[in-house]
């Protein structure tokens, strides 16, 4: 037994003097049995309630036991030290059941969760082979990898099965249970309250202590069980690792700054250093690690351009064995004035609108068709795109996906410039670009043009099938879609023979259309010869003015002739295009066909891209939307563009690409035939701009020798980058990772400093693909605003945008899009190494148990150490309360 407050045990001495003389002095008038016995009773009832102060505590062996062995089996910890504790584990769980120490055995397996692998256990020898298998999953795994890796033939397939099946469950395990963290308190919980409270539980924790995740002090509770803990540090193979690249999250333009790479080895080594900044490497070199901590200082970085930057270290240790904790990254805010992305399939025609621009004093960055952004990190450093002449098909589906995101979600701004290539000319027909423009691709005027029979001819053989067969009849239905109601379309599909899909059928009839491609599979050979006669048999039946036929293959087909046939078609008014796909495409074939029957070849490895460059080609063969004539600009509406300009008499233009205005879109000047020729519109957080004309000598020759060339199209590009609320307040963002994941915090101030709180707040995260995910947000404080944790992804760049304000369809000055971005380079697992000696020592200083090494913990002293505890101090104070009454009792009958 022993008492948690024992001073109060000072007062029984005191107050059995006073009970004395009380009964002396004060009971006088009581016989003198009843004085003897009511002051008896009260020092009784003194000694009772002084005991129940000092809190006693009775400690005893109970007669069965409960030995609870706990494995950290965390990637922190070296497979050297998981096979220890195992060993260990197995000689105190055989050496207690043996001796009678305890009864039953229960082993836990833990990492970033724990699970019961056995519970209550009568008899042990040792862990069986499946479960060692699961705590030795680092060696495990290597082993199993390398024997199925040798396993090649039908011979070897049910052996191969069995270890595909082993693997299959370790990685389910390393999932589960092990995952990216050490939680000992979800593990240190489930060993507390497991198996009977009638059994004496004693709990062996087999750890290196490095928690980082949880906190186990709050669950060690040594009235409820003995904890002693065995520390896992056994030394491993030689590990170097950066715990830490630090870095300010924001610097200026051309702002020079320092980061440190804060380093833990285990051994003394040298290693190869490489920096990169944006993915270019920007300095080599050869350091000497010590063992322990230490680290490096770069000096005299610098970022040129305004955006978002990573910096990258790489260490090439001589002496290392993880390479997961080799590299880290980190993101760099760079903020500056207005900078602006122009891309143009045109490169040498870029001079005029950068030249009008950088006079404007706006940034302009210049890159070629193919230089769209691949990561939406590249394309947050610009406040707008602009695209001039880039066709669909050189974008895929995803960077189409991203540009959408930039201006929805992050208040990007974006221009499309017309073109050949431009709006419905380049393929944007029903893809995420049409999405954010404030015009449609297709003309839904002028029924009077001459009419279009178009037919498709599709490779429809074996090597079709899967997703290109059903992109190729998307593309089908799509090309309907696109056209006017009034043009035809026809399908023909070809493997070794042709088949009739679709008569020419009114775009109209989408329903009859969408049926009938449909039914088309793929399987066969590869013929084209026939499928393209049979077009050209159909087509000279038609009344349509203008005939087109689209080629889709993706092989090499037999027969010959084919450009005879072509050159035959195009005396028949019937041009012919060909689309390749894939590396198997005959494209010296396709090329021919097409130079033969005056179309366009194309070739693409995307399949995705097929419906856009279908589209594409069907609205230039209809000739609907390139107008090339003197057209004289009409201003319908006041724009930011021509703020201050004399807008009565714009320049002519000799051109531009027709489109059709979305109802919500604003047409501020119209062509004198009433196509729009610069629309503009809100979308999302950001503002998008069509100018359907363009910015070179062939259609805007007279525009590039206005005088107010520069400010209209300076006015235009600030109008969809910029807002009041911009200039109004600032947005210090940062982040920091707790132990459900990582918490997002922006502090909102205004232009003195003041916290701004009257705004609404939200987050958006964004998953891989593109997809939006609102997070919740909470108020801490004037001007403070926390979300809910988020899931870390490591190694991964994961970005966010906070949005200040609501969007306002019409203006939009009231709405804030605040980008967000960060790297976390890899689980903390890896970057402490070795054993936490204080944890482990504060631990037990907690539990009042034992700290042993490995190997050193015997099941006798183990055992010995343990008891079964029960708290008195309830039972002396209901036994007090009782003898009042006895007391009364006595004083009356006295």
């Amino acid at each position: 037994m022993y008492f948690e407050s024992p001073l109060w045990l000072v007062i029984i001495p005191v107050a059995l003097l006073y009970v004395w003389w009380m009964a002396r002095k004060s009971y006088a008038h009581l016989s003198p049995w009843a004085r003897v016995a009511g002051g008896v009773v009260r020092g009784v009832i003194i000694v009772l309630l002084a005991a129940a102060l000092s809190q006693p505590v009775l400690r005893w062996r109970a007669e069965e036991g409960h030995l609870v062995l706990v494995i950290d089996v965390s990637q922190s910890v070296t497979a050297e030290n998981i096979h220890a504790a195992i060993e260990d584990a197995d000689r105190i769980a055989s050496g207690a059941l043996e001796r009678g120490d305890t009864s039953r055995v229960s082993l836990i397996l833990f990492g970033e969760h724990a699970e019961l692998i056995h519970s209550e256990a009568q008899t042990w020898t040792q862990l069986d082979e499946a479960s060692r298998e699961l705590a030795a999953h680092h060696k495990t795994l290597e082993v199993l990898r390398h024997q199925r890796s040798g396993l090649m033939t039908e011979q070897d397939a049910l052996r191969a099965a069995e270890l595909d099946e082993k693997i299959t469950t370790i990685e389910r395990f390393r999932e589960r249970i092990v995952g990216d963290r050490t939680n000992l308190e979800r593990a240190l919980r489930l060993a507390m309250n497991c198996g009977s409270t009638r059994r004496e539980r004693t709990v062996v924790f087999f750890t290196d202590g490095n928690e980082n995740q949880g906190d186990w002090s709050r669950v060690i509770d040594p009235d409820s069980a003995t904890v002693h803990f065995v520390g896992l540090d056994k030394a491993g193979p030689p590990e170097v690792a950066i715990a830490e690249l630090a870095a300010p999250s924001t610097v200026r333009v051309h702002q020079g700054f320092s980061a440190t790479i804060r380093i833990t080895s285990t051994v003394d080594t040298t290693a190869n250093l490489r920096v990169y900044k944006d993915g270019y490497l920007v300095l080599t070199d050869t350091v000497q690690i010590p063992a322990g901590k230490s680290a490096i200082s770069l000096d005299d970085l610098a970022f040129e351009d305004k955006g978002f930057h990573t910096l990258e270290v790489v260490l090439d240790p001589k002496n290392d064995t993880k390479l997961a904790n080799n590299t880290v990254r980190t993101i760099v805010s760079v903020p500056g004035k207005a900078r602006v992305l122009y891309i143009d399939g045109e490169e040498d025609q870029t001079p005029y609108l950068k030249t009008a621009l950088e006079l404007e004093g706006i940034d302009t960055d210049i890159r070629p068709a193919a230089g769209v952004p691949h990561e939406l990190a590249d394309l947050l450093g610009y406040d707008a795109l602009i695209l001039s002449d880039v066709p669909a098909e050189l974008l895929s589906r995803r960077q189409m996906e991203m540009i959408r995101s930039y201006v929805r979600d992050f208040g990007g701004g974006f221009v499309m410039l017309g073109g050949d290539e431009s709006f419905g000319l380049g393929g944007y027909y029903d893809t995420p670009i049409e999405e954010i423009l404030p015009v449609r691709m297709p003309i839904q005027k002028d029924l009077l043009r001459p009419s279009l029979a178009i037919f498709l001819v599709i490779d429809k053989s074996g090597s079709m099938a899967g997703v290109k067969i059903q992109l190729a009849k998307r593309a089908a239905i799509a090309t309907a879609e696109a056209i006017n109601p009034r043009d035809q379309i026809g399908v023909i599909g070809f493997d070794s023979e042709a088949r009739l899909v679709l008569e020419l059928t009114p775009a109209a009839d989408l329903g009859t259309i969408s049926s009938k491609i449909g039914q088309m599979d793929a399987g066969g050979g590869t013929f084209l010869h026939p499928a393209l006669e049979n077009a050209h048999q159909r087509l000279l039946e038609s009344n349509a003015r203008r005939k087109h036929v689209i080629v889709l293959s993706d092989g090499q087909t037999t027969g010959f002739g084919y450009e005879q046939l072509a050159q035959s078609m195009a005396a028949d008014l019937i041009t012919v295009s060909t689309i390749g796909i894939g590396q198997g495409a005959d494209m010296a074939l396709m090329e021919a066909i097409a130079a033969s029957g005056g179309g366009r070849s194309y070739f693409t490895n995307d399949f995705f891209s097929i419906p856009q460059i279908f589209t594409r080609e069907a609205l230039r063969a209809a000739n609907q939307m390139l107008v090339e004539r003197l057209v004289e600009p009409v201003v319908l509406e006041d724009d930011p563009a021509l703020a201050g300009i004399d807008a009565i008499d714009l320049p002519l233009l000799t051109g531009y690409v027709a489109t059709t205005p979305k109802s919500a879109a604003t047409i501020a000047i119209v062509s004198d035939s009433g196509d729009p020729l610069l629309a503009r519109w809100r979308y999302g957080l950001g503002r998008t701009v069509a100018f359907t004309s363009d910015t070179k000598p062939r259609w805007a020759e007279d525009w590039i020798d206005w005088m107010d060339f520069a400010k209209f199209w300076g006015q235009l590009v600030r109008s969809i980058t910029g807002s009041d609320l911009s200039q109004r307040i600032t947005v210090l963002c940062s982040h920091r990772i707790d132990d459900d994941g990582v918490v997002l915090i922006a502090d909102v101030q205004d232009e003195n400093g003041q916290f701004v709180s009257d705004l609404p707040v939200t987050l958006t995260t964004f998953r891989e693909g593109g997809a939006r995910v609102p997070v919740e947000v909470f108020g801490k404080g004037p001007g403070l605003y926390e979300s809910k944790p988020i899931q870390i992804e490591y190694g991964k760049g994961q970005q966010f945008s906070w949005t200040l304000g609501e969007a306002n369809p019409t203006s939009g000055a009231d709405v804030r899009a605040v980008p967000y971005a960060f790297i976390t380079p890899y689980s903390p697992e890896f970057r402490t190494l070795g054993m936490n000696e204080d944890a482990i020592a504060d631990a037990v200083s907690l539990s009042h148990g034992t700290r042993f090494a490995v190997g050193g913990a015997e099941p006798a002293i183990i055992m010995g150490a343990s008891r079964l505890w029960i708290v008195l101090w309830p039972y002396l104070l209901v036994a007090s309360l009782l003898l009042i009454p006895v007391d009364i009792f006595i004083r009356r009958i006295g």
